[in-house]
């Protein structure tokens, strides 16, 4: 597997997470986040439950491999809300409603090209170079049953956010920062 990262599953949640020590000490990383959010006020993000959410951690190439794969089904939900693309900074956007349905039937179309998939393969997602040496291809192995796995999960999350009559939220930058309940340093400014 080349060190490039590994799988971890905790009982919590499900998170993808790095090994390659050289990726992992860069501090500009950017996490994505996809959860249950019951509260009624948009306002204002509140901690998500650890059980009711799916982190995708983008210092890790096969993490940021499947978050590829997924996000363009929702990019629409990112341009009406946000106004900006869902892998752009600080992105937030809430399903609630018929969005909720909608998201059942783009996971079921997304689980039914899945398995026109290999097994496993490799994602092409761009190129790296670290100091004095050459230019490299980010080449994750993924698997169609991690991704199965994923998928799986969040059908349940939507599902369950519509038996509660709650939201799905999806967050990155500042937005992952707060819904995971991480603090800003004193004397932070937030733009938005």
């Amino acid at each position: 597997m080349d060190g490039m990262g590994r799988y971890a599953e905790s009982l919590q949640s499900t998170e993808l997470a790095v090994t390659n020590k050289n990726v992992s000490n860069q501090d500009s990383h950017m996490h994505h986040i996809i959860g249950l959010y019951t509260s009624k006020k948009t306002e204002q993000l509140w901690r998500l439950e650890s059980q009711d959410q799916i982190v995708f951690r983008s210092d890790c190439f096969h993490s940021l491999g499947y978050f590829y794969l997924i996000a363009p089904a929702f990019e629409q939900y990112a341009q009406r809300d946000a106004r900006v693309s869902i892998t752009s900074m600080n992105v937030r956007f809430c399903l609630r409603g018929d969005d909720l349905n909608n998201a059942v039937e783009i996971l079921n179309n997304f689980e039914m090209a899945l398995y026109q998939r290999p097994t496993s393969w490799r994602e092409y997602l761009g190129e790296i170079q670290y100091p004095r040496q050459p230019r490299r291809p980010i080449q994750p192995l993924l698997f169609r049953e991690r991704l199965s796995r994923l998928v799986h999960k969040l059908r349940a999350l939507v599902l369950k956010a519509q038996a509660q009559d709650a939201g799905l939220v999806y967050g990155n930058g500042v937005c992952y920062r707060s819904l995971r309940g991480i603090k800003l340093p004193s004397g932070t400014v937030v733009y938005s």
